[in-house]
């Protein structure tokens, strides 16, 4: 049987009592379980250095956020993530908190299918930072300024931008920032990179859609102000005036579990326009 590692939000389950339950759950169909070394100390159990390399499956407890950071982890060693919503929309997520047993047990009984997801690899001056489910984007670092940036496609000169910055989306995260900041909504099995403004100060800008193959790399003409560079949310560096930021489809991908026969614009359509009800 395969080895699930256990891996929970401290945040959505406070006093780990849905985090007992599904541990206890899992230990009655006799499966192997491994946790961290955080929660094994929270649960009294002998916690796994790197859970990540060690589990056959990962079942996560939480929102997208704990999805998001999981994946950069897991990415490294390929290991399918299986998500239990303990948040608010959990887009990422393969069941909702009241439907997880039933859906870990056709887990434990092989009935799912696994989605390969792209993600994004980004890079300052050769510095590379853990891959991106999500996205990659450009923020001012003072809500104050705009930044002044300029984007190469190819290495190729495209525009220079005057706004609050720019996003770099993933399939998976094209219904993330991308969509809140009207970029398009791309189908999550596709090779695709999504380029869209931030608040941007002119009247022409329009969110496009690049190939997965194609390197995207923004420079910061701004002398007044910083900018900040964040991946799935995280803020990872400070990009100073001049410096220069390549992104570009990962080598390594994210794994997702599916344990429903829900397809993409079903999740879409309960996520994102029935949740208005």
């Amino acid at each position: 049987m395969d080895k699930v590692g256990l891996i929970t939000n401290f945040e959505r389950d406070r006093e780990l009592k849905y985090t007992r339950e599904i541990l206890y759950f899992l230990n009655t169909r006799g499966c192997p379980v491994i946790v961290g070394e955080k929660l094994g100390g929270a649960l009294g159990l002998s916690g796994c250095e790197n859970i990540y390399k060690e589990a056959d499956i990962l079942i996560v407890l939480g929102g997208d956020g704990t999805i998001l950071r999981v994946a950069c982890h897991a990415a490294a060693y390929e290991t399918p993530i299986f998500g239990i919503n303990l948040g608010h929309l959990g887009y990422l997520a393969g069941a909702e908190k009241q439907e997880g047993r039933d859906a870990i047990d056709r887990v434990l009984k092989g009935r799912y299918t696994v989605e390969k997801r792209m993600m994004l690899r980004a890079e300052i001056g050769g510095k590379a930072f853990l891959p991106a489910l999500n996205d990659v984007y450009i923020r001012n670092k003072e809500a104050a300024h705009m930044l002044k940036l300029t984007l190469k496609i190819n290495g190729q000169y495209t525009d220079t931008y005057l706004g609050d910055g720019i996003i770099l989306a993933s399939p998976t995260g094209s219904t993330a920032y991308n969509l809140s900041a009207g970029g398009p909504v791309l189908k999550p099995d596709t090779s695709l990179i999504a380029v869209t403004q931030i608040c941007p100060h002119n009247l022409y800008a329009r969110s496009f859609v690049i190939g997965g193959e194609d390197s995207v790399s923004i420079s910061l003409k701004s002398r007044e102000a910083a900018g900040a560079v964040f991946t799935d949310g995280e803020y990872r560096a400070e990009l100073k005036y001049g410096e220069e930021i390549t992104v570009k489809k990962a080598k390594s991908h994210t794994y997702i579990i599916k344990t429903t026969e829900l397809d993409f614009y079903d999740v879409l359509r309960r996520k994102m326009v029935e949740q208005r009800d």
